[in-house]
């Protein structure tokens, strides 16, 4: 099985309409720096804005934070690398919050976007472990489960990681109509028969699932 790196940090959280890559970095924070490491989350992305990019910050249910960071493509990404090198306020944040020590990254995933959620404050993101050569196949099965989800109230992105593995983002405007949905699901005969027949010749593994909310 793949090792999973950041959400996803769908995870991840990679809600821009506008962007087709993003890079996903999942901090955990050491015992008793939880409000610490969303300060700097803040102080980061008011920063990484500046610069020009698009960031989105969530809380997944274990406290980590999820820091997205998202582009229009990857020659964007690599001028923003280029220029977070020699900028003077990144530096020195990235300095001072070092050695804070308040927080250790504890995964990043660099992911294009097959399709793009809306931004709303609560998402679900399940990462799927895909065997060698069937992502674009995954993401063929990813589209059709899309189609019911949206049908049933979800806003559904569908991103692809450098190992090619596959984290399916569901976005909801709050966690009693994500309640809603579930309920819709467990119902909804065409979805129903979708995922028993998925089952039967799986060629993903499920290894992960965030439920995260958006500071």
């Amino acid at each position: 099985m793949k090792k999973i790196g950041l959400f996803i940090g769908l995870m991840l959280a990679c809600a821009h309409l506008q962007a087709d890559v993003a890079v996903v970095n999942i901090w955990s924070a050491i015992p008793g720096n939880s409000n610490q490491l969303f300060k700097n989350g803040m102080e980061a992305k008011a920063i990484h804005e500046a610069m020009g990019a698009s960031v989105s910050i969530a809380t997944d249910q274990q406290g980590d934070m999820h820091y997205v960071v998202s582009f229009t493509d990857w020659a964007a990404w690599g001028r923003f690398q280029d220029a977070a090198a020699t900028n003077k306020a990144w530096l020195s944040f990235w300095q001072r919050a070092s050695d804070q020590g308040t927080a250790e990254i504890s995964g990043t995933y660099m992911l294009n976007m097959a399709t793009v959620a809306e931004t709303k404050p609560a998402s679900v993101v399940f990462s799927w472990d895909v065997e060698p050569a069937k992502t674009q196949d995954f993401v063929a099965l990813s589209l059709k489960s899309k189609a019911m989800h949206e049908r049933m109230g979800a806003s559904i992105g569908i991103l692809v990681d450098e190992l090619g593995d596959v984290h399916y983002e569901m976005t909801f405007p709050s966690w009693e109509a994500w309640g809603k949905f579930q309920s819709k699901a467990e119902s909804d005969k065409e979805w129903q028969a979708f995922y028993a027949d998925s089952l039967e010749d799986s060629i993903a593994s499920l290894i992960k699932v965030w439920r995260l909310s958006a500071m």
